[in-house]
C-alpha cells in the first residue's frame, strides 16, 4: 500500500520538534507497519516571507532524490518520501497569511510539480490521507480514494475568524470529495454532521506511545532544581488554557511547584499566568526529550476551559501522562471528561485545588488498554484504507 499523506503541520516543524502532533505521530506508524510499502508526504508549500521573516530552513533532513526547479523529493528513510516545494508567490502569503495555503495547495504549479515528482518514483498513490483542511483543493483535483482527518474544529478557533468562510469551503469541499472522514472527539463529529450533511464521521481519538512514557529517565538538570512535589502541564499556551484555574491552584498550593513545559502561542493567556515563586516555565522541550520531564512529574494538570473556546479537542498530553503512571487532574473539555475512570475531573477552580492533592495521595490505578495507543490508532486507519482500496477495486 502507497499512501500520499498530508500532515497539517510543516515538515521543518516536525524535525525541530520532534513528532508530538497527531498528525506526526500516524505517520510514524504507518512508516513502521508491514503492511505499508511507502509513505510519501505532501508537505505544504513554503514560502519566501517564511524564510525571511520567520527564518524557516530551506533544506529537511534527507537525501535529495529529485529535483525541478523548486521542487525537490527527499528521501529520509527506506519507506518514507518528502515532497517540498518552494512557491514564488511573494505577495499573497504576506497579505493572506495562512489563508494563503488554500490557494498554495491548489495550486496548478504545485499539482503538477508534484505529479511529476511522483512519476519519477514510478508509484500509484493507493489512499490519499489529509489530516490538513488546508489542502482541500489539492485533494478535489486528485483522483484518488480520500480520507480526510479532521481533527480539532478549526473554524472554532478564535484566531481563525478571519479565514472562517475559506475554512467553511475547505471543510464542505472535504465533505464532497472525501470517502472517509475520521476525527478525534465526539463534538467534531456533531458539528461537521450537522452543517456538513456528512453521513458518517468515524471517531479515531488519540493515544500514546506507551513505551516513551514508562521507560524511567534520569531527573533533567533543569528540573532537579525545583522542589517537589512538581505539578506539570506539558503542552501549548493557547486560547484553551485556563489561567484562572491554574492561578488559584498555584495560590492555594505554595508547598506544591508548578512547572510548565511547551511553547507560547497565544502570548496574551501566557500574561496572564502568575508567575511566582512556585511557579516555573521552562520553555520548550524537543519530543525525544519530553517523557524525561513528564515521567519526572508528581501529577499531570490540564486545567482546559469548558466554555466555548472549547473546539472539539483530544488532548494527547492525557493520554501521555496516564502512560507514565501520573495521577492527573483535568477539566471536562478537550475529551477528558470521557476519561473520568482514569483521571480527576474538576467543575469549578476549587475542585481542580483539591483534586491536586487527591491525586498525590490517591492515584487511580490505571491500565491503559492497548486502544490507547497510537500503533491501534493507526491499525484503525489501515482498516479504513484497505477497505477503501477493496471498494476501489471492485467498482474499477
Amino acid at each position: 500500500m502507497n499512501i500520499l499523506c498530508i500532515p497539517y503541520h510543516d515538515w521543518r516543524k516536525i524535525e525541530d520538534e520532534g513528532s508530538r502532533t497527531r498528525d506526526s505521530h500516524v505517520i510514524q506508524h504507518l512508516v513502521s507497519n508491514t503492511s505499508v510499502d511507502n509513505v510519501i508526504v505532501l508537505n505544504r508549500p513554503i514560502t519566501y516571507s517564511e524564510i525571511f521573516f520567520k527564518r524557516k530552513r530551506l533544506k529537511l533532513t534527507g537525501e535529495v532524490i529529485y529535483q525541478d526547479k523548486e521542487a525537490k523529493i527527499y528521501k529520509v528513510s527506506n519507506k518514507l518520501y518528502v515532497f517540498d516545494y518552494l512557491s514564488h508567490d511573494l505577495l499573497g502569503p504576506i497579505l493572506e497569511k495562512k489563508g494563503w495555503f488554500f490557494e498554495g495547495f491548489a495550486n496548478d504549479e504545485f499539482i503538477n510539480s508534484f505529479n511529476k515528482a511522483l512519476a519519477f518514483l514510478n508509484l500509484k498513490i493507493d489512499i490519499l490521507f489529509s489530516q490538513n483542511v488546508f489542502s482541500a483543493g489539492f485533494a478535489a483535483k486528485y483522483a484518488s480514494p480520500t480520507v480526510f482527518d479532521g481533527w480539532d474544529n478549526f473554524l472554532l478557533f478564535p484566531e481563525n475568524k478571519s479565514i472562517a468562510g475559506k475554512l467553511t469551503n475547505a471543510y464542505q469541499t472535504f465533505a464532497d470529495c472525501a470517502d472517509v472522514w475520521v476525527t478525534n472527539s465526539l463534538k467534531n463529529i456533531a458539528y461537521y454532521e450537522q452543517h456538513f450533511n456528512l453521513k458518517e464521521c468515524i471517531l479515531i481519538k488519540n493515544g500514546a506511545d506507551f513505551e516513551k512514557f514508562k521507560k524511567k529517565y534520569e531527573v533533567p538538570n533543569d528540573l532537579k532544581q525545583i522542589k517537589g512535589p512538581i505539578i506539570g502541564f506539558g503542552g501549548k499556551i493557547t486560547h484553551l488554557f485556563n489561567y484562572e484555574y491554574f492561578n488559584y491552584c498555584v495560590e492555594n498550593n505554595r508547598d506544591k511547584s508548578f512547572v510548565i513545559l511547551g511553547q507560547i502561542l497565544d502570548k496574551n493567556v501566557f500574561k496572564q499566568i502568575k508567575i511566582g515563586k512556585n511557579v516555573h516555565y521552562l520553555g520548550d522541550k524537543h519530543y525525544k526529550e519530553y517523557p524525561a520531564y513528564v515521567t519526572n512529574f508528581n501529577v499531570g494538570i490540564i486545567p482546559y476551559v469548558n466554555d466555548h473556546l472549547e473546539h472539539g479537542a483530544d488532548t494527547i498530553k492525557v493520554y501521555e501522562y496516564l502512560a507514565a503512571g501520573l495521577g492527573v487532574v483535568g477539566t471536562q473539555g478537550a475529551g477528558m471528561n470521557e476519561l473520568s475512570d482514569f483521571i480527576y475531573v474538576a467543575n469549578s477552580k476549587e475542585e481542580f485545588s483539591s483534586l491536586i492533592a487527591k491525586a498525590l495521595v490517591n492515584k487511580k490505578e490505571v491500565d491503559l488498554p492497548k486502544e490507547y495507543t497510537w500503533e491501534y490508532k493507526t491499525n484503525s486507519l489501515l482498516d479504513i484504507f484497505n477497505g477503501l482500496i477493496i471498494s476501489n477495486a471492485k467498482i474499477t
